[in-house]
């Protein structure tokens, strides 16, 4: 899932989901690049429905822990940003570098 995001007719850049916490941004401008690092790693807190005596009436969740979470926080980037917000074709995932010997998967240097 990726989106664009467009301000003044001019392109600010891209975002796409890649995995949970693993979102790839193509940005030019840093301080642009590091508030929406910093937007889409950071949390979101929603009122929960309680089932079977749970009794925490709130989830919280990282904007870039699911699709979901990730596709409403792009879009909410057009309100509160001013963003023009665009859902385009996603590119090709990168496959990050396994360790040797190690069964999980290293962090994309470009997040």
């Amino acid at each position: 899932m990726r989106y664009e995001f467009h301000e003044d007719g001019g392109f600010v850049g891209s975002a796409q989901w890649e995995g949970p916490g693993q979102v790839r941004l193509a940005v030019a401008d840093q301080a642009e690049r590091e508030f929406l690092t910093e937007y889409f790693a950071g949390e979101m807190t929603y009122l929960a429905t309680p089932f079977d005596g749970d009794e925490d009436a709130f989830q919280i969740r990282r904007r870039d822990w699911t699709p979901w979470e990730f596709e409403r926080a792009c879009r909410a980037l057009g309100r509160t940003r001013g963003y023009r917000v665009e859902r385009t074709a996603s590119e090709p995932v990168e496959v990050p570098a396994m360790h040797a010997g190690s069964s999980h998967r290293a962090n994309p240097s470009s997040n």
